[in-house]
């Protein structure tokens, strides 16, 4: 598969801070995509082997519709995700 170009993105989740709505703020996201991004160095940590399992516990934000406390809450989650790599037979990992 050919890989494209880099871009710039930000995984964090956005919002707004204060009475005015003026200044920016960001929360954690969910937590499984810090695992993909950082793949790489958790291989180099393990030695460059499969099995690996890795594991990332922390908290992550979402917005939800509230009809009974106004038209939109931020809702804080402790989430713990464990992502676990495996080389396939036909495809060993480099």
């Amino acid at each position: 598969n050919k890989l494209s170009d880099a871009f710039p993105f930000n995984l964090m989740f956005e919002t707004q801070i204060g009475p005015t709505g003026k200044v920016r703020g960001f929360l954690r996201p969910e937590t499984a995509q810090g695992i993909f991004v950082n793949f790489k160095r958790f291989l180099n940590f393990n030695g460059g082997k499969l099995p690996m399992p890795v594991a990332q516990v922390g908290q992550a934000f979402r917005n939800e519709i509230s009809p009974r406390q106004g038209v939109l809450r931020v809702r804080e989650f402790t989430l713990a995700e464990v992502e676990h790599f495996m080389a396939t037979r036909n495809d060993p990992h480099p």
